[in-house]
């Protein structure tokens, strides 16, 4: 379940944000006072406090610059000169290298080359040395050196808190929304053999609920159940994270916490063509998805649920399938109470604690899908900010 985090500094659901979420909010969060003039000096910063969360770079698209969170800060650069800056750390397929004139003080964002394969092995943090080379013409290279914590693709950083910045990235938790994950196929083909009739896509309320029927009665047929597994990591003061299960994990340990039940559901109605949406409240997290193209409508499913019929009425002798559905309609009122009781405070200005996360406005601020058990990336999802909407 989420932790409680801390209040925000901005509502960002009203801004559209270029061209990535994570640089902007850094650019104004993490401003310094440049450096007087002098020989080059080099600093590695790296925030917050040692951290490296490779997720956050896995998810942004299309940018060639890194999330801002690893910074190569120059000095003293007089006249201006060509610098070649090599960063390099246990984990990449190759180090990432920048070429560029500097005049004066400049600070470079790299992008680092993260290893899909090492990072699925990794199940803990690991501290290990990050290294950056700066090579000018005729001197000698500049080392620097740090020790970082890299951090494993199952932990999403969601808020930070570095001096007085506060930095809220409840948006990232989108890229753990991967509607072409094979998972996703897997999901679907055995929804549609519960529901050989049901749609590929949807305009009406009545067969989007339908679609998310179908997905929930595979989930139960799939096995997977609900398990509060206290996914909190970390609870400040400085970074806040939690962990969500990559979707494969979820499909093959077949157990869910609340927000990787939630990942799941909005993956596959995202690919039936569904603008989905995860609800953050403090200490939990469910799914909605709109109803209606203008999505004024929504409706919401308690994840929590899931599997929980089937439980207690394991050993009878009845129709699973209709036990099933009789859970979904369960979730469906269990999710219209949760998100009535928060629907006051999720206005954009009780973040992170109260949030809705657009999976669709995530997509047009640069979030994509972690995409780590496909080859193929995929299609951008891009959308206007959503009006308010009312449960159906």
């Amino acid at each position: 379940m989420l932790p409680l985090a801390t209040r925000t500094a901005a509502c960002l659901t009203r801004v559209r944000i270029a061209p990535s979420l994570l640089q902007v909010l850094l650019a104004v969060a993490l401003l310094s006072t440049a450096v007087p003039t002098r020989a080059l000096e080099a600093t590695l910063e790296v925030t917050p406090a040692g951290e490296l969360f490779p997720a956050l770079e896995l998810s942004q698209a299309g940018v060639d610059t890194g999330s801002g969170l690893l910074r190569v800060r120059l000095a003293g650069v007089s006249p201006p000169q060509r610098v070649r800056v090599r960063i390099d750390t246990p984990g990449l397929v190759e180090p990432t290298v920048i070429e560029t004139v500097v005049d004066g003080t400049q600070v470079l964002r790299p992008r680092l080359d993260w290893d899909i394969s090492a990072l699925r092995a990794l199940s803990t943090t690991r501290t290990q040395t990050l290294e950056a080379s700066i090579e000018r013409p005729g001197q000698p290279p500049l080392v620097r050196r740090a020790k970082v914590r890299v951090h494993p693709l199952d932990e999403a950083l969601y808020f930070v808190r570095d001096g007085d910045a506060r930095i809220d990235l409840g948006f990232m938790f989108a890229a753990w929304v991967d509607p072409q994950s094979p998972v996703v196929d897997d999901l679907l083909a055995l929804a549609r053999r519960i529901d050989p009739g049901l749609p590929t896509q949807a305009s009406d309320a009545a067969a989007r609920r339908r679609q998310a029927r179908a997905v929930w009665l595979a989930l139960e047929r799939r096995g997977l159940r609900y398990a509060d597994d206290g996914a909190g990591i970390s609870q400040g003061p400085v970074i806040y994270s939690q962990r969500v299960r990559l979707l494969a994990d979820t499909w093959d340990e077949r157990v869910a916490n609340c927000l990787d039940g939630s990942v799941l559901i909005a993956s596959a109605l995202e690919r039936l063509g569904i603008r989905t949406m995860l609800v953050l409240v403090p200490g939990h997290a469910f799914v909605g998805f709109y109803t209606d193209d203008g999505t004024r409508h929504a409706e919401f499913l308690e994840t929590t649920l899931l599997g929980r019929r089937l439980r207690e009425r394991a050993g009878d002798a009845v129709d699973r399938d209709a036990v099933a559905a009789a859970g979904f309609d369960a979730a469906l009122a269990a999710g219209r109470t949760r998100y009535r009781r928060a629907e006051a405070r999720l206005d954009g200005r009780h973040r992170p604690n109260y949030a809705v996360i657009d999976i669709s406005i995530a997509r047009s601020y640069g979030i994509m899908p972690l995409a780590v058990d496909r080859s193929a990336p995929a299609g951008p999802v891009m959308a206007p900010a959503a009006p308010p909407f009312a449960h159906d």
